[in-house]
Formats: C-alpha cells, sequence, structure tokens
C-alpha cells in the first residue's frame, strides 16, 4: 500500500475514496440511512477504524464492499470483528 505524503512529510489519509464516498454520502442522504459504499480494492487499516468510530458518531449503518468482503459498521462494531 503507498502513501502519499504532503509537503510538510505528513501521511495523507483524506485521498482515499472509501473516506471520500462517505463523506458525500453524509451530505447526500437523509439522516438514519443506510450508507453502501463498494471498492475494487481492500479497505485499509485507518480507513476500517475510521468508519467505526463514525458510525457510532453519526448512528449510521455503513456496508463497505472491497475485494474481500462485506464490512458491515453498525454503532462502532464492524462485522468483520477487526479481522480481515
Amino acid at each position: 500500500m503507498e502513501l502519499e505524503e504532503s509537503q510538510g512529510g505528513q501521511v495523507l489519509l483524506w485521498v482515499h475514496s472509501e473516506r471520500l464516498a462517505l463523506a458525500f454520502a453524509l451530505f447526500r442522504t437523509t439522516p438514519g440511512s443506510q450508507i453502501r459504499i463498494m471498492k475494487n480494492l481492500r479497505i485499509c487499516v485507518d480507513c476500517h477504524a475510521a468508519m467505526k468510530v463514525i458510525s457510532k458518531i453519526m448512528q449510521r449503518d455503513i456496508i463497505i464492499r472491497d475485494m474481500n468482503r462485506f464490512h458491515d459498521f453498525h454503532d462502532g462494531i464492524s462485522s468483520c470483528g477487526d479481522y480481515w
């Protein structure tokens, strides 16, 4: 996995497609509705952790289909048991 670095040497994690898709879905869908995201690569550890936190804070079910399995995030818990 390659991570891009900013000019200050910080790793840019906000450019991950699932985070952008989630931000768009949070703005464009009704509160409380389920969010589904599909991607053709594996979800990274940082994005997985972020989805758990966001699902709890925003009280939304987030389902992400990556190249290996479905990850169903509900109330801060992932259906994969943090194993993927």
